[in-house]
């Protein structure tokens, strides 16, 4: 993986705690490098998380269409009196059929006449540079004001791009020091599409607080592991989503910018992947 600098814009955040970067990603589209993740194991929990988040001055918030938790983010951005421009959202129709008719259910369901950025979440349910091509012009009239994908590979990436006349701005994927498909991360970077990890720290967080290796690189810097490995993807030039109902938690995994891991702990992290200490202590 290549390291690149990364170029941030700094905002204040609010009245909370959180003082975090965004990242152009599209024309006049700056974009938090991190956001709270509201699905998954945790979607009964989405009003939690989000007004933890949001009083903690975190401003980007990720949903889908299939979390069905939509209209609970709406209502706790309402209750918590946080401006529609002041928070980033971004969610995802399910795949690459039925696109005008989702993109319409979100817009609904978030209670909003735009998203800052709209994914399809699966290259699945339909032709997909065809969806591509129906969400370029959501993006064009200003309705949608970035666009992108999720769970995509180099080949789905290239099939859409056969046609588009926009490229994707964001590639959501799971990307973590235990998993990396590197081929895909290279192809968008070649291609100025940002990558945004998913599962940051793994599907199972056990994996990263009992390895050895992230071990020593965390009480090296004294910050915990889950920081360690969430600052080795800001470092690698790409955003992420991460996710916890607790607003301490919340605060301790966001605090990635008051240190800075070093060449040798970047390599070292980069060889996980491959190495037999990957997963075990």
């Amino acid at each position: 993986m290549v390291l690149l600098k990364l170029q941030f814009l700094w905002l204040p955040a609010a009245l909370g705690a959180l003082d975090i970067p965004t990242r152009l990603i599209a024309p006049g589209v700056n974009m938090p490098v991190v956001s709270i993740g509201t699905g998954g194991v945790e979607t009964a929990s989405a009003a939690n998380i989000t007004s933890n988040w949001l009083q903690l001055g975190g401003r980007g918030v990720d949903t889908a269409q299939i979390y069905r938790d939509q209209a609970v983010i709406a209502q706790t951005l309402a209750k918590q009196g946080v401006d529609r421009k002041d928070v980033f959202i971004t969610t995802k129709i399910m795949g690459c059929a039925l696109v005008d008719h989702n993109v319409q259910f979100d817009l609904k369901q978030l209670g909003t006449d735009y998203i800052d950025l709209l994914l399809i979440h699966f290259p699945k349910f339909g032709d997909c540079g065809v969806a591509w091509k129906i969400l370029e012009g959501y993006f064009k009239r200003g309705v949608l004001k970035s666009i992108g994908v999720s769970n995509f590979k180099k080949a789905d990436l290239q099939h859409i791009l056969k046609t588009s006349t926009v490229m994707p701005h964001v590639n959501q994927i799971e990307l973590n020091v235990f998993n990396h498909d590197d081929d895909t991360i290279s192809f968008c970077e070649a291609n100025n599409i940002t990558v945004e990890a998913f599962s940051p720290i793994g599907r199972n967080s056990s994996w990263i607080r009992s390895n050895s290796v992230v071990n020593t690189i965390a009480s090296r810097h004294n910050v915990s592991t889950y920081q360690v490995a969430m600052k080795w993807i800001l470092q690698h030039g790409h955003i992420l989503t991460f996710q916890s109902a607790s607003e301490k938690h919340q605060q301790e995994d966001a605090d990635l910018f008051s240190f800075t891991l070093n060449t040798s702990d970047m390599a070292t992290l980069d060889a996980l992947q491959n190495s037999s200490t990957a997963i075990l202590v």
